[in-house]
């Protein structure tokens, strides 16, 4: 039986049903688009993914309900929410995210470039850094508008996974 989750990707929600078919093998329906993947984990956080005849080298790294999906030099923030979670969620009053927000590394790497400083004004989904991580340059991007009030790393610094990076109020 296919699970249903809300998932929101750069911001944007989208409903999402995936049903496993065999070991590895799952069928996705997103919108309109069915789509049949073979996903292969191939390291700690490494996958690689088929589809039709693609393939997709992605790393996944899971930060509370967030998840940050590395692909080809750029990350995104993706949420997945099963429906009784998103009920939930509708039922306290989502909050979008209220006051300061941590940015935090969500792999270990090294700061190639600091992309703001304190006092900016950021908007959402603005690049803040570029870590590099597993071989690839990943720009973080900023879960919501406001005010960056501290600045924690520099470019050449090497992090740790979750370590404070900024913080946004």
């Amino acid at each position: 039986m296919p699970t249903r989750y809300r998932a929101t990707l750069e911001g944007i929600e989208h409903e999402l049903e995936i049903a496993e078919l065999t070991a590895g093998s799952y069928r996705v329906k997103i919108a309109d688009a069915e789509y049949e993947l073979d996903v292969r984990r191939v390291g700690p956080t490494s996958f690689s993914i088929l589809v039709s005849d693609r393939s997709f080298d992605l790393d996944v790294v899971r930060d509370g309900e967030e998840m940050m999906v590395a692909a080809r030099g750029s990350a995104t923030r993706v949420t997945l929410v099963d429906p009784t979670r998103h009920a939930q969620l509708l039922r306290t009053g989502r909050r979008a995210q209220a006051g300061p927000v941590e940015v935090k590394a969500m792999m270990p790497g090294r700061i190639v470039s600091v992309l703001v400083k304190e006092g900016d004004e950021v908007t959402h989904h603005q690049g803040l850094v570029v870590v590099e991580a597993m071989k690839m340059e990943n720009e973080l991007k900023s879960p919501k508008g406001g005010k960056i009030v501290q600045v924690r790393v520099s470019p050449g610094q090497t992090v740790e996974k979750g370590e404070l990076l900024l913080i946004i109020e």
